[in-house]
């Protein structure tokens, strides 16, 4: 009896985990699609569709990187350390989103002042991206 006990607690952790990484796996490939999706809209100059759309990178970078618990929940055992790291990189990426609408609503800048400054942003926004990536994924230090 113990012996099914301790295979069904086996069995269930691989599951939980197997299904964390997945999740992990299908918000990380959203984000990215959401960052692309940005930067083809600011690779065509289309203001209204870089709003609405980093508008929607917030909310998906709040539903992954929003709280240390969900992001915890998601890593792998030997990586929930890290958390903070992503978390941290989730509020500086919201805070560049913030930059921008703030830089669009800036009657003052003229339209190429404000199109190269919230460009200047979107990259800290890719920065903020790949330092997670770099920091926290399990990277092969061969």
């Amino acid at each position: 009896m113990l012996k099914k006990t301790l295979a069904g607690l086996v069995l269930g952790a691989s599951l939980v985990s197997s299904l964390n990484a997945e999740t992990l796996k299908h918000d990380m490939n959203v984000l990215a699609t959401s960052l692309s999706s940005v930067q083809r809209a600011f690779l065509l100059n289309d203001r209204e569709k870089s709003v609405r759309l980093l508008a929607d990178l917030k909310k998906n970078i709040k539903h992954t990187l929003g709280s240390k618990e969900k992001v915890i929940s998601l890593l792998p055992d030997k990586l929930k350390y890290k958390s903070r790291i992503a978390v941290n990189s989730g509020r500086m990426i919201n805070q560049y989103i913030d930059q921008i609408d703030e830089i669009y609503a800036d009657k003052n800048l003229k339209n190429i002042e404000a199109q190269m400054e919230s460009q200047d942003a979107l990259v800290q926004i890719q920065e903020q991206c790949y330092k997670c990536h770099n920091l926290v994924r399990d990277w092969d230090k061969r």
